[in-house]
């Protein structure tokens, strides 16, 4: 794999414009409308803010990617989710979809995801993948491991896509980990031996949903127990804790969508 100042420089000069070339047909889909005038629809639940934790509708997702920086072209090529509902201990729904991409899928990204080439041949696109999640999702918090790599992935293949933003409540489990187990390895494969949770084949969209839903019921419980009991609560307790940023997030705040 290219150093990341050459990935941006290929992806800069050479890639964006293949990119908004071949994206150029899907604009005149009604699925790429269809999924416009959804995201300009979009607004939170108001009363999700303030609904006691234990007795909210969470959908618990995670991506799979080409690569780690949306910025320099790399894709979503599955979702994965699943449906919680407080500490109800009820697996509603699931969700599982892979997704075909605009450029190919390089072979580590394959091989590590066990996503076929054929698998990509004959899935949807973004448009219609992410339309299928927002209907999946709604009226619920998300949640994921860590949600600022997810949900920025997500708003910068919607803007790539020359799409309106999507702002849900989140919740990062990856925080609350921090926040609850100071000292302790807040990576979910580390979480996961910490706790005795089973664990499925990894790099699996739908897998690491299922082990983080998992996980964050535990976690959950425990916030619960220290007297947080709605998602503003926790938002504030979890505000400190994202200002501590990998230093491979500062390629996150560049623009080259």
């Amino acid at each position: 794999m290219l150093p990341i100042d050459l990935q941006i420089i290929k992806y800069f000069f050479f890639e964006k414009p293949i990119y908004h070339f071949k994206m150029r047909p899907y604009f005149k889909w009604s699925a790429y409308q269809e999924l416009n005038d959804a995201l300009l629809k979009f607004q939170k639940e108001d009363s999700l803010e303030s609904s006691k934790l234990d007795n909210t509708p969470f959908t618990i997702f995670d991506l799979e990617t080409t690569g780690l920086i949306p910025e320099v072209g790399h894709e979503v090529i599955s979702i994965g989710a699943i449906q919680l509902h407080g500490l109800q201990h009820c697996r509603v729904e699931k969700f599982h979809e892979i997704i075909r991409p605009i450029r190919p899928v390089p072979n580590n990204i394959s091989d590590l995801t066990g996503i076929e080439h054929e698998d990509i041949k004959n899935a949807r696109p973004f448009i219609e993948v992410f339309q299928r999640f927002l209907e999946f999702s709604k009226d619920s918090i998300l949640v994921a491991h860590p949600a600022k790599f997810d949900m920025r992935f997500l708003q910068t293949m919607l803007k790539r896509w020359r799409l309106p933003s999507y702002d849900p409540y989140v919740i990062d489990s990856q925080l609350m980990a921090r926040w609850l187990l100071p000292g302790v390895n807040d990576q979910l494969d580390q979480l996961m031996k910490y706790y005795s949770i089973e664990q499925l084949e990894r790099h699996h969209a739908l897998n690491d949903a299922i082990m983080t839903a998992e996980l964050f019921e535990i976690l959950l419980e425990q916030t619960i127990q220290s007297n947080i009991n709605t998602y503003t609560g926790l938002d504030n307790v979890l505000t400190p804790f994202k200002l501590n940023r990998h230093p491979a997030m500062k390629y996150y705040n560049k623009d080259w969508s």
